[in-house]
């Protein structure tokens, strides 16, 4: 008999123990809709006192001089240190890079000290503008008025919800467009733990007029302790 109530106080345990907690077999809150999501993924990127990022990007058009890759961190309010990887007429060069506020300094191939310059001898504005929240890249994720949650991907370990969508080709940051009156193709990956924005990827006509090239930047170490100077310029 003894045995019998015991399963039988282990079985009113297990309901209670469900009913506490929402309900059995359901571990996970409803998911966000697209735009929400956006929301707070943009609230969580603006409110980061820094942020290391990394850029990749295919089908680059070979003619002139783009962009093609990168890595640094971002420290606010306007500050960048990293370096970029750029093509001219064909030829790949990497170029480190410092910008403080509307200071923009880099490090050429075959020198040894930083001169002051500007960003779009490199094929781009300024990098360090990603982080304005009205004109960087965060403010991408306002323009999902059609929005879609697309598939999750698990990337680095992570579980992670995408947001498709297409933006003006005038409204990308710093990156160039060759045709700014085709839209472009937007995917945001989002952490839904933490609403971190993980990556943002683009596709559009960026690099020529007439194809498409792809460039998505990578954002990792949320708030980290980071500080960047200005280095002596010849």
């Amino acid at each position: 008999m003894k045995a019998i109530f015991r399963k039988r106080n282990l079985a009113v345990l297990a309901v209670a123990t469900c009913v506490i907690t929402a309900g059995c077999g359901s571990t996970t809150s409803p998911k966000l809709s697209a735009g929400a999501l956006l929301a707070k993924a943009k609230a969580t990127v603006d409110a980061a006192a820094s942020l290391h990022f990394a850029l990749s990007s295919k089908n680059v058009a070979s003619k002139g001089t783009n962009l093609v890759g990168g890595n640094g961190d971002f420290v606010r309010p306007s500050s960048l240190q990293g370096s970029f990887a750029v093509t001219i007429s064909g030829f790949t060069a990497t170029v480190k890079v410092v910008s403080v506020g509307s200071v923009f300094e880099a490090e050429l191939p075959l020198s040894s000290s930083y001169t002051k310059t500007s960003p779009a001898s490199f094929g781009l504005q300024n990098p360090a503008s990603l982080l304005s929240p009205s004109t960087g890249l965060t403010r991408l994720l306002t323009l999902g008025g059609n929005a879609k949650l697309g598939s999750q991907e698990r990337i680095g370990g992570e579980l992670l919800d995408t947001v498709a969508y297409q933006i003006p080709g005038n409204d990308v940051p710093v990156l160039p467009d060759a045709n700014p009156s085709l839209p472009v193709d937007m995917t945001a990956a989002i952490d839904p733990a933490n609403f971190q924005l993980r990556s943002v990827t683009l596709v559009g006509p960026l690099t020529s007029a007439t194809s498409s090239s792809t460039y998505t930047v990578t954002l990792s170490n949320y708030g980290e302790h980071v500080t960047i100077a200005l280095p002596p310029a010849s």
